[in-house]
């Protein structure tokens, strides 16, 4: 069975000083959401996750819930070891986002290794989230929400109807699991944490990304970026991607690193 944790770069590229970074799709997504910014990468330390039930996965299992995503690349991520998993950014795309923020608190509540720091993007902060708001995703809806909103970059295209019915099925079933989830325990995570969304994202409200400064005790950053949702998924976004993954290294990474 292939594991969900797998490699998106070429060697091992992770410099002494460096983070690995595992990046989490967004709802409808795969790993080869994600191949604009693994492509883009400067020599970073790349891993993403396939959940089950796609991609490479499809024999898996669907979890039924995210919680229970979350319990199953908890699980796996303490298997690579604790100075794996120090050394790791868990950088979260929308549903991706709170998955991230749940394996946070499930290494921590399982006295396990806590990650260098987790990125959320293009998601609200739990208390701003408004539960549902794609429950009843119709049709004739699903063009823009698979294209204006990004939630899968370049899996929107009715031309292929494999790809398209492909796109449709995973996407109303991540949107399910997201109506469904409840958020997350109210305990922040002890590790940085940096919040990004497209200053013209219709799905995150107008203070996204501050709200998310109280899910932290450590240091934090919040910022917005240029275009809609997800619009650092999209191609010719990817060096922009990790410029801005350099600022979190720097600004946020570093600065729990002294703190500690």
């Amino acid at each position: 069975m292939p594991a969900a944790i797998r490699s998106l770069s070429r060697g091992d590229q992770l410099g002494a000083d460096g983070c690995r970074y595992l990046l989490l799709p967004p709802a409808g997504g795969t790993v080869g959401t994600l191949r604009h910014v693994t492509a883009a990468a400067p020599g970073a330390d790349v891993w993403g996750a396939e959940y089950p039930g796609r991609g490479d996965r499809l024999d898996t299992p669907p979890p039924g819930s995210l919680d229970r995503l979350a319990e199953h690349l908890t699980g796996e991520l303490l298997l690579r070891g604790t100075a794996w998993v120090r050394r790791t950014v868990l950088v979260g795309f929308s549903m991706g986002a709170f998955v991230a923020v749940e394996v946070a608190q499930r290494l921590r509540t399982r006295c396990g290794p806590l990650p260098a720091a987790v990125v959320v993007i293009g998601a609200p902060a739990p208390q701003r989230r408004i539960r549902g708001r794609y429950r009843h995703l119709g049709e004739d809806s699903l063009p823009e929400v698979l294209t204006g909103e990004g939630f899968v970059p370049g899996l929107g295209n009715r031309a292929s109807f494999e790809v398209w019915a492909y796109a449709v099925d995973l996407l109303r079933r991540d949107v399910a699991l997201t109506a469904a989830y409840r958020g997350p325990a109210g305990t922040p995570v002890r590790c940085p944490l940096a919040a990004l969304c497209g200053q013209d994202d219709p799905v995150v409200t107008e203070d996204a990304t501050e709200a998310w400064r109280e899910w932290t005790t450590g240091a934090f950053l919040a910022a917005t970026v240029p275009g809609g949702h997800l619009g650092l998924l999209a191609p010719g976004r990817g060096a922009e991607f990790w410029t801005w993954m350099r600022r979190v290294e720097r600004d946020v990474v570093a600065a729990g690193a002294r703190d500690a």
